[in-house]
């Protein structure tokens, strides 16, 4: 059995769009967002020079924050992401042509792990213009 923790997280990226269009369209709320041309802000909300030059929105599309694979694997969790974004095709296919949608699956591990991503699930991740990045933690 493969022994590590992870996270999953949607996140977008566009030159324009309204953050609150992309959670009214996916259903869900932004866990973290602004729009292009917004003053930058710190996350504790202190004011930086400049603006924001995209739009960004992310989200863990299913609130669960650090999940064991013991309990469930990435692969299930990311057929599950898709279940919830395939439906809305159109959509993500739009942002796609100026933006980018990463799923971001970031994991952490004390021991060497592998994960398999069958063409099927690069086949759908792939029909709705998305990449996969695989963010790793070092171990303890």
């Amino acid at each position: 059995m493969q022994m590590y923790t992870y996270v999953v997280s949607l996140r977008i990226t566009h030159p324009s769009i309204d953050p609150e269009q992309i959670s009214q369209m996916l259903g869900k709320p932004a866990d973290w967002c602004w729009k292009a041309g917004e003053p930058r802000r710190t996350p504790t909300g202190t004011l930086l020079q400049g603006t924001r030059p995209e739009s960004y929105w992310t989200c863990d599309p299913f609130h669960e924050r650090w999940r064991e694979s013991t309990e469930e694997g990435f692969e299930d969790a990311l057929e599950q992401t898709l279940g919830w974004l395939e439906p809305h095709a159109a959509f993500l296919l739009e942002i796609a042509e100026q933006g980018t949608i990463r799923i971001w699956f970031s994991s952490h591990s004390n021991r060497n792990f592998a994960i398999e991503l069958p063409p099927r699930l690069l086949g759908r991740m792939a029909a709705l213009g998305i990449s996969l990045v695989h963010d790793v933690y070092q171990g303890a």
